[in-house]
């Protein structure tokens, strides 16, 4: 046996904000130097822990089992990985690197230390083979973060880009097809420069990244409307270029305890090997949209590069071991926010929201409990561990549905009806749903109307009246749930837009009825959000509860030509400004008792005039 230790110390002139996604990527730095994808198993430990015991290749070319922790870093601060072997050339290998901020940039200091093992381990140490492994890794990581700084500044630092990636071109039938199902989406969804961007970030991106295609992130990262990048993916699903996947997270960890490919196949309860805890799944909270190349354009592996590593969980800004009864002080940059405090070990945590003016409060882990404790004198974070064991201290950002493409908003989109008719929940199934907004229309006098347009002209003016709301709605990201006689009930994720859909199709009513033979409509509208449950009724997801009921109720409040209003719905973010920018008045306030509602509702009526 032997122990090797290699080091170096890299400057840069440049901003950490830039490379940290790329110094902190274990899995993309092990993948851009060529080790191999490797399988692991999460294994509870007697003290709470969990350990991944693993097998695969690696060092030397010979089989190799070990175990490795959930790993430890500090946003923009600390990276490490120990891993120690059962089997193979090693004892153990201990990854760390350091980052030290300076006044035009930051040192990275990496260092490697390994115990060998076994005949191959001598002779790899005797012929210089290990040593000189350990520094092709450090430089490696050296000249992936300079290709990086090679090319020019990205506005959004937070924009994934692997320059020193070097693809196998894709053969010549990969190529056809994939262009083929390009210009078919092309030809169903409308010609699009993200097109362009999506046969390049299939081609060209590291499998670690392709493993989850977020489309949210690429989104952000592309400065694109989400919307469109969603409608673009679920687009590439449809013909073939994506795999469509429902990862469920465990609510502390967040990392997928279970990934079906339809809605049918979702599970009821699940448990986190990582965290040793069991779960319910929650549609709203908890079920995350992703995508994956077909096997056919990109194959990836079975296994990962790395199963630690911050990138993997962007949420968990400090993951840190501290021994029983010690403090570890750290300094990472947090911006002020919610935070989440806790231990990777099943127990107790504390939510905090962080104002940034005064320090960040210690967290302290003492009789079964974390708490947020005063902040170190000296600045900082303090971790501490005033209990007998050794804990893995975890601070997390509570924002990370910002970048979650959540079950609840991906089922009323109206490309998800499009392109996923084959997502249907199993009957008698049904999935919770935090909050959706709800939309409900009819027609004033229908009844009167097919008396004195006969049954035919009614009709017509009926379907071209679905067309028109059914446009207004999905131009607005909503989705038609469903058309009852005249009415129609339309689901909308977000309540701004609902509102503005509902402003627009009143303000049209006048231009909608203009040179009609049958004289037009006079349309009635009402709106509400709420809790609810999503269910599949003839192969369409509807949705049920007290949410729709009342619903229906504020729509049958409607006199014709206004707007009725839910108080919630009107609290909502942005929606008194869409009133506003709209220019249709002022909403004006009625209590009333609603059918089947126990205690009266506040209710907004917004009165409208119709353009001529």
């Amino acid at each position: 046996m032997a122990l090797i230790v290699v080091e170096n110390t890299f400057h840069y002139e440049a901003s950490l904000a830039r490379l940290w996604p790329l110094l902190s990527d274990s899995s993309l730095l092990a993948e851009l130097d060529g080790q191999p994808a490797y399988v692991a198993e999460d294994e509870l430990q007697p003290d709470g822990s969990v350990i991944r015991r693993a097998k695969g290749v690696f060092g030397p070319p010979v089989a190799a089992e070990w175990t490795e922790d959930l790993g430890e870093w500090v946003f923009h601060r600390y990276v490490r990985q120990l891993r120690q072997f059962t089997k193979g050339a090693f004892k153990y290998i201990d990854f760390v690197s350091d980052v030290a901020p300076t006044e035009n940039g930051f040192d990275l200091h990496i260092r490697i230390e390994m115990e060998t093992a076994g005949l191959v381990g001598w002779a790899g140490h005797r012929l210089g083979l290990i040593r000189g492994g350990a520094a092709k890794v450090v430089a490696s990581c050296d000249r992936i973060l300079r290709a990086e700084l090679a090319q020019p500044a990205r506005e959004d630092e937070d924009a994934q880009q692997a320059t020193a990636f070097d693809p196998a071109p894709l053969s010549p039938a990969v190529e056809k097809r994939l262009d083929d199902a390009l210009a078919d989406i092309a030809a169903s969804h409308g010609e699009s420069r993200l097109l362009g961007q999506l046969r390049a970030y299939l081609a060209e991106t590291p499998e670690t990244w392709l493993q989850r295609i977020r489309p949210l992130v690429l989104a952000r990262q592309w400065r694109a409307d989400e919307g469109e990048v969603v409608s673009l993916c679920l687009a590439a699903h449809h013909h073939g270029l994506l795999r469509l996947r429902w990862e469920v997270l465990c609510p502390r960890c967040r990392n997928a305890s279970d990934v079906p490919d339809n809605l049918s196949d979702l599970p009821k309860s699940l448990h986190c090997s990582t965290c040793n805890v069991d779960f319910e799944q929650d549609f709203s909270a908890n079920v995350e949209l992703i995508f994956q190349p077909e096997p056919w354009l990109r194959a990836l592996p079975d296994g990962a590069y790395c199963m630690m590593g911050a990138p993997s969980v962007p949420h968990i800004k400090v993951q840190r071991h501290v021994a029983p009864r010690e403090q570890l002080r750290i300094d990472p940059p947090l911006a002020p926010g919610g935070y989440r405090l806790r231990t990777a070990q099943a127990g107790d945590q504390a939510d905090i929201n962080w104002d940034g003016t005064a320090g960040f409060p210690t967290v302290l882990a003492q009789d079964g409990r974390i708490l947020a404790a005063p902040p170190g004198e000296f600045g900082g974070i303090v971790l501490d561990n005033q209990t007998d064991r050794s804990l893995t201290f975890v601070i997390e950002e509570l924002t990370w549905r910002r970048d979650a493409l959540t079950g609840d908003r991906a089922i009323v989109m109206p490309a998800f009806q499009q392109y996923c008719p084959d997502q249907i929940l199993r009957p008698g199934d049904d999935v919770a749903i935090a909050n959706v907004v709800l939309v409900f229309t009819d027609l004033k006098g229908s009844t009167s109307l097919y008396e004195a347009l006969g049954d035919g002209a009614a009709y017509n003016l009926v379907r071209d009246h679905f067309d028109y709301l059914g446009a207004l709605i999905e131009g607005h990201g909503g989705v038609v749930v469903k058309t009852i006689g005249d009415a129609v009930m339309a689901a909308f994720a977000e309540p701004v837009e609902a509102m503005r859909a509902a402003l627009e199709a009143q303000q049209g009513i006048g231009e909608f009825n203009s040179g009609r033979d049958d004289g037009g409509i006079v349309l009635k509208i009402g709106l509400h959000q709420g809790p609810c449950i999503a269910v599949t009724t003839g192969e369409h997801l509807d949705y049920f509860g007290s949410t729709v009921n009342v619903a229906a109720r504020v729509q049958g409040e409607s006199r014709g030509g206004d707007i009725v209003i839910s108080d919630n719905l009107l609290a909502a973010a942005g929606v008194r400004d869409a009133v506003a920018e709209a220019d249709a008045g002022t909403p004006v306030a009625e209590t009333v008792g609603l059918r089947g509602v126990a205690r009266p509702m506040r209710l907004w009526r917004l009165t409208m005039t119709a353009a001529p």
